[in-house]
């Protein structure tokens, strides 16, 4: 009797599926270590969970591998092996949002961004609208005003879909305590996920969302 075999993604199946593509052997050790790591942040390792919600130090430590070690093989996971790279880095960049501060004196939005592919991406918006960032503590932290936050996000997203963020906004900034701020800031950056998804539409929607429920410890 034959038993019925499961055609539902996993690890096993799309270790195989990626490592065999070219042939037994073709692929290089270098893109092996980033596949697993693709894998591993997708499905977990011994009992862990999707490890895509930890931060470098965290997985560094589950995986016994030095912290820049991590953060090269996610970010060249992101580029060969997690699909449609702007797709993610949208949804990434949206997670990062989600955990961003306001500095409502300065009018600025502080992300912390470990994620290089969502950090990189970013950075590189942000100069094409010929918009000015920066470093105030380290190269994870990037400050930029909310007027060049909202021309990247229009630009990306589409004026339409950001205007109740906007307006959020706006309001969230008058919050006397940082706490709350940052509570309210994070649910209309999530409120922002899910118009962004709806507008993608059912594959892309499903996919950004996806992307950023994967990247958010909740």
């Amino acid at each position: 009797m034959t038993m019925p075999t499961s055609t539902a993604p996993n690890f096993e199946s799309e270790f195989l599926d990626s490592y065999l593509k070219f042939g037994l052997g073709s692929m290089p050790k270098s893109d092996i270590d980033a596949l697993v790591m693709s894998l591993i942040d997708r499905y977990g390792y011994n009992g862990s969970g999707p490890m895509a919600k930890l931060g470098n130090q965290a997985a560094s430590e589950k995986l016994r591998t030095p912290i820049a070690k991590v953060k090269k093989l996610r970010y060249d996971a992101a580029l060969k092996f997690s699909g449609d790279v702007e797709d993610q880095a949208k949804g990434r960049l949206l997670a990062a949002l989600a955990n961003a501060s306001i500095e409502p004196q300065s009018d600025k939005i502080c992300l912390i961004i470990e994620d290089a592919l969502a950090k990189n991406w970013l950075q590189g918006q942000l100069k094409q609208k010929q918009q000015i960032f920066d470093h105030p503590f380290n190269s994870e932290i990037i400050r930029v005003s909310s007027v060049g936050m909202f021309q990247v996000l229009e630009s990306l997203f589409g004026a339409k879909d950001i205007e109740e963020f906007k307006g959020a906004y706006e309001k969230i900034k008058g919050i006397e305590n940082a706490e709350k701020r940052a509570e309210m800031f994070k649910k209309a950056a999530w409120k922002l996920a899910e118009v962004v998804a709806d507008v993608a539409g059912a594959g892309a929607g499903a996919e950004i969302l996806a992307i950023v429920k994967a990247h958010l410890p909740f």
